[in-house]
């Protein structure tokens, strides 16, 4: 029974690190997205003036 308990915990911190590192990625690519765009955005307005 304590085997269970020590399995599932394992799987269960598994699951949270998964989890983590998903969002962690995403938020990375959303940055550099965002990074891209003000470079495009500032380069647009500078050619228009």
């Amino acid at each position: 029974m304590n085997l269970l308990f020590i399995i599932l915990f394992f799987v269960g911190l598994f699951a949270i690190y998964d989890v983590i590192r998903k969002v962690n990625n995403n938020i990375l690519s959303q940055t550099e997205e965002i990074k891209k765009l003000r470079k495009e955005m500032t380069e647009k307005n500078s050619k228009h003036e």
